[in-house]
């Protein structure tokens, strides 16, 4: 569907395989993450999407002359509060519109972009958008130009390294630089033991079915909700694996000894930008060599020894990630309601977000609660 408001034309596509051709020149472009490429956009839309009854709203839109501005992977969820988000239901970890050379670069024209745009999604209650990035490639993202946001509760984790790698370890803290040394030794005193980057298709789907087991053996070890081994979530992260070994926009590093796998790591790419998205570990005899750490730093200095520099640890903040230094890159979320529905939603978490900001009222309301019960 196309449609043209004032400045801009819209067109909103139902389908990936229709979008693709439309939306490749932005994603050739060196702005996004790699969780905006065709190789996890296409697998999401193609298997998550049609799996948990999410409709697709591929949104392309260019100024009025046909330059092109910017695409927003977007679904529409249904329920009692129909929702409109980014391609994600708990897997993308950076969530970012694709910009082109006529995306806006103020307030006044992001709002009347995000105006057009809004006219052209079909009816829902709520627009939210979290862990969107400040900025992209070094501009402002037009979604919080338009609409604002706070602060998310989520934030990534990342290094990026632009001296050598020697100098890079060299540059850590004493004791978390002797630890990654102390891992090794203590790994490779078992003569089975190899760190490998999958090269093949076949080598790739062994290891990805260790590590799923693996994976799901642990989480339900520590008793954390775990939903990565349903299967649309396996499906897409099993052929996300298998093509992109062969590509270049996905890898598979493991830790084993012999048939064993002690830890294993998937991450995907995009130019020199490598971000995680899997880890695995093994536990018992193990445990004293930090697998989880040891398998990253490994990864990493393979990868850097192949041109990767940007390093990206994702979301979520664990102790493993601070001992390797990790810049923290704050994100925002956007929620905006379409009907007068989302208003008790929005006006909810807009209250909340409030009183963490005030700890005087805070208290004061956490008094109240405890006088209430």
């Amino acid at each position: 569907m196309a449609a043209e408001t004032g400045a801009w034309r819209i067109t909103v596509h139902h389908d990936w395989r229709e979008a693709a051709e439309l939306w490749r020149p932005l994603l050739a472009l060196h702005q996004a993450t790699p969780f905006q490429t065709e190789a996890w956009l296409s697998r999401w839309y193609g298997e998550v999407a049609p799996a948990k009854g999410a409709e697709p709203l591929l949104v392309h839109a260019t100024d009025a002359s046909g330059v092109a501005a910017l695409a927003l992977p977007l679904i529409r969820l249904p329920g009692r509060l129909r929702r409109i988000e980014f391609a994600d239901l708990g897997i993308t970890d950076y969530n970012a519109p694709l910009l082109g050379p006529a995306a806006p670069r103020d307030a006044a024209s992001a709002k009347r972009l995000w105006a057009a745009v809004r006219a052209a999604l079909p009816a829902a209650d709520l627009f939210r958008a979290d862990k969107l990035p400040l900025t992209i490639d070094g501009s402002f993202n037009p979604l919080l130009l338009a609409l604002g946001g706070r602060e998310s509760n989520l934030f990534g984790n990342i290094i990026r390294i632009d001296t050598d790698w020697e100098g890079w370890l060299r540059g850590l803290e004493k004791h978390n630089r002797k630890e990654l040394g102390r891992f090794w030794r203590v790994f490779t005193r078992d003569e089975r033991a190899r760190f490998t980057i999958a090269v093949s298709r076949d080598e790739a789907l062994h290891l990805y079915r260790l590590l799923e087991i693996q994976q799901g053996e642990r989480m339900r070890e520590l008793g954390q909700p775990y939903f990565l081994d349903q299967p649309d979530f396996s499906a897409f992260y099993r052929d996300l694996v298998a093509a992109g070994i062969e590509d270049g926009t996905a890898f598979l590093s493991a830790l084993t000894a012999g048939d064993e796998l002690v830890a294993g790591l998937i991450g995907v790419a995009k130019g020199d930008h490598y971000a995680m998205v899997r880890i695995s570990t093994g536990t018992g005899e193990w445990a004293n060599c930090s697998p989880g750490r040891l398998v990253i730093e490994r990864t990493m200095e393979a990868l850097f020894r192949r041109g990767f520099r940007s390093f990206d640890f994702t979301i979520g903040d664990y102790a493993y990630k601070r001992g390797f230094e990790v810049a923290r890159i704050p994100l925002a979320m956007v929620e905006e309601p379409l009907s007068w529905r989302a208003w008790p939603r929005v006006g909810y978490s807009s209250a909340k977000t409030y009183v963490k900001r005030h700890p005087a009222i805070a208290r004061l309301v956490r008094r109240a609660f405890r006088r209430a019960a």
